[in-house]
């Protein structure tokens, strides 16, 4: 059995290793389902597919080898779930609060892609349902 320990403030060296290389770098793009995945904010959901994105490339890239027997078994210790709260905490900084398009950072409002919007959902969040 292995010791987890804090790496780069990841809960451990493949989970960093793992976010860095194969999730934040340019191999990961956020296709419809993992934009949904995002919308929805559900880690759980998102970090199965995640590792199972990590597995099909690792597959992809050695064939069933014993290379991807280990990459495998490193695999096996990186905390998906984590990985899963960043991406989402990242798609909901790049993305309108209200309407959940790109943001532009150099027009938006405090997490909102325009007045209209930021002014929509104050009213949404400070008028009572029903």
């Amino acid at each position: 059995m292995t010791e987890n320990k804090k790496y780069n403030g990841w809960t451990n060296y493949a989970t960093w290793r793992i976010n860095l290389e194969m999730i934040s770098d340019q191999k990961f793009h956020l296709d419809e389902s993992y934009i949904d995945l995002c919308k929805k904010g559900d880690p759980y959901k998102l970090a199965g597919e995640l590792e199972e994105f990590v597995l099909e490339y690792l597959l992809d890239q050695s064939g069933e080898t014993l290379t991807y027997d280990y990459a495998c078994a490193f695999v096996a210790e990186a905390n998906f779930y984590e990985i899963a709260e960043h991406v989402i905490h990242d798609y909901e900084l790049a993305h309108c609060g209200n309407c959940n398009d790109q943001l532009n950072y150099d027009t938006s409002y405090d997490g909102y892609c325009s007045k209209e919007c930021a002014n929509e959902d104050e009213v949404l969040l400070t008028h009572e349902k029903g």
